[in-house]
């Protein structure tokens, strides 16, 4: 070592000193805690030595003749057999003298369990069955899902990946009692930044599972019973109804909120046409143009089902509409020429022959002259040659002669001509 002339050593000289010191002290320390080999002694890890009263008294059956600390590497002995109690997992590869020692006998130890050997992390607050968490393989713990669900908080959802420690805030020293069952205790800083709606003004503090569930704190789902949210509702943000966080004395009419749609629109023109403003009368949820107004007092039944509102309701007037054909038909009557309703002096009555499926498909009923048979193929110009409709019999069409009479017909000429007469020999005009 270099000194000073005074007799010091040198700085350099002191570091190179403490470095070989240091260097010593950790090779004894790694020394002393290296694991020790499953057949070796270490008296700084096992003591100085092992009782060895019931030992064989052959010492060469373990121990090799030229160390007394050296077992002979071809020793073997069957645990299960001469003892009864099976080594399994990690137990079998442990070093004989972690059990066997001079602590006392290993059955006052094993007498006790595992805790016998292993001290308890959790200090009895999770019971003595550490098999429950534990077994023979590891140390660490498998199973505790399904553990967790013995407690009064199962682990369900986002909590299944959570760390333990995130909720036992001691589970790295082995303390898990005393963890919170009550949502916000955890979920402090999501309950703060919560806005939409903001669960601090509103007093939202308590009993989040309400709303939320352990799936994914976004996803909450209200109990909106007050005020069903279905259709377009449902994809509504809470703010678009509660205007400023404000969610007492919320208005539940549909006026309230869509009072713009009402006077914007324009087909028809609500505002115009004095409409109330009872909404649900013809819109639902599912869209504001989805509209089913109840048209009970005048069914929209055929053609009428597909026109808009105001080819009935011109100018946007709905008050005083009328409700006969007529009124709306009149161009489709007078345009009529088969027959010319005009000439031959049809009623306004349009529903007598036509339907609302379409104009043009009429069937006048001819109670009064029965359509059958032969007359069945006939166009009305048949009969009604000069466009006239007055009152017809049969002989109108079928005159008879006596020169032309049949021995059927002798007494014909002086018979009441009617179309009933004529009809008991000739149903349905069959000659």
């Amino acid at each position: 070592m270099i000194a000073t002339p005074d007799g010091d050593p040198t700085p350099a000289a002191r570091r190179r000193a403490l470095l070989a010191i240091g260097s010593v002290l950790l090779l004894a320390a790694c020394y002393a805690l290296r694991p020790a080999p499953r057949q070796s002694w270490d008296e700084g890890r096992f003591g100085p030595l092992v009782p060895h009263r019931t030992f064989p008294t052959d010492c060469s059956l373990c121990h090799v003749a030229e160390r007394w600390d050296v077992l002979k590497p071809d020793f073997t002995f069957d645990h299960a057999a001469q003892t009864g109690v099976a080594l399994e997992g990690a137990h079998a590869a442990a070093a004989c003298l972690r059990c066997h020692n001079d602590r006392g006998p290993v059955a006052e130890f094993a007498v006790h369990g595992c805790r016998g050997c292993h001290v308890d992390p959790h200090e009895g607050t999770l019971g003595s069955d550490c098999t429950q968490c534990h077994d023979q393989q590891s140390f660490a713990p498998t199973g505790q899902i399904a553990e967790h669900a013995r407690t009064r908080f199962p682990l369900a959802g986002a909590h299944l990946a959570a760390a333990c420690d995130r909720c036992h805030e001691q589970a790295r020293v082995g303390r898990f009692v005393g963890a919170p069952l009550e949502c916000a205790a955890c979920h402090q800083d999501d309950l703060a930044r919560a806005t939409s709606p903001d669960h601090t003004a509103l007093g939202y503090q308590q009993e989040c599972q309400r709303c939320h569930s352990p799936t994914a704190w976004d996803a909450a789902h209200f109990n909106h019973a007050t005020f069903a949210l279905v259709g377009q509702h449902r994809a509504a943000d809470c703010a678009d109804c509660h205007v400023g966080g404000i969610y007492a004395g919320t208005a539940r009419d549909c006026y309230s909120c869509h009072a713009d749609d009402y006077a914007a629109t324009s087909a028809p023109d609500h505002l115009t046409a004095g409409f109330g403003t009872s909404c649900e009368q013809c819109h639902t949820p599912i869209g504001w143009g989805q509209n089913g107004f109840n048209h009970s007092t005048f069914p929209l039944t055929g053609q009428h089902a597909a026109i808009s509102c105001d080819s009935c309701h011109a100018g946007g007037t709905y008050a005083g509409t009328p409700r006969d054909c007529y009124s709306c038909h009149a161009d489709d009557y007078a345009g009529a020429q088969n027959p010319d309703h005009v000439a031959a002096g049809f009623g306004t009555s349009c529903e007598q022959c036509h339907t609302t499926a379409t104009w043009g498909d009429g069937n006048f009923d001819h109670d009064a002259f029965p359509i059958s048979g032969a007359h069945g193929g006939l166009g009305c110009s048949d009969c009604h040659t000069t466009g006239n409709y007055p009152a017809f019999s049969c002989i109108d069409c079928h005159e008879h002669r006596k020169s032309e009479a049949d021995a059927e017909h002798d007494d014909v000429n002086g018979y009441s001509w009617s179309s009933p007469a004529c009809l008991q020999c000739h149903p349905d005009g069959r000659e």
